[in-house]
C-alpha cells in the first residue's frame, strides 16, 4: 500500500514538473507578454511542488518522517508564497484592463 501511494505521488511529480516545464518555456518565450511574469510564476509553483511530492513520496517509502515533515512544510509554505504572488499579479493585469491567460 505504502508503495502504491508513492508512485502515485511521483507520478503527480512528474505530470506537475512537465506541466511546470511546459509554462516556464511559454513565459519565457513570450516574455514581452503582460501574462508572461504570471506563467513562470505558475510554472515555478509546479516545479516546486513536484520536489515537495517527491519528498512526500521518499519519506513514505524509505519510512524517513523528517522526509514527510519536510515535504509537508516545504508544500504548505511554498504553495501559500507562490499564490500570493499570483494573487498579486493576477490583479495587477486586471488593473490594466488585460484578462490573464488561464493556465495549460
Amino acid at each position: 500500500m505504502r508503495t502504491l501511494l508513492a508512485i502515485v505521488l511521483v507520478g503527480g511529480a512528474v505530470l506537475l514538473g512537465a506541466r511546470g516545464a511546459r509554462l516556464l518555456g511559454r513565459g519565457l518565450r513570450n516574455a514581452g507578454d503582460d501574462a508572461a511574469p504570471l506563467w513562470v510564476a505558475r510554472a515555478l509553483r509546479d516545479l516546486v511542488v513536484a520536489i515537495g511530492l517527491v519528498s512526500l513520496a521518499s519519506g513514505i517509502l524509505f519510512e524517513q518522517s523528517w522526509l514527510l515533515v519536510f515535504g509537508g512544510i516545504f508544500l504548505a509554505e511554498e504553495i501559500y508564497e507562490t499564490g500570493v504572488l499570483i494573487l498579486v499579479l493576477r490583479a495587477d493585469l486586471r488593473a490594466r484592463g488585460t484578462a490573464p491567460a488561464a493556465p495549460v
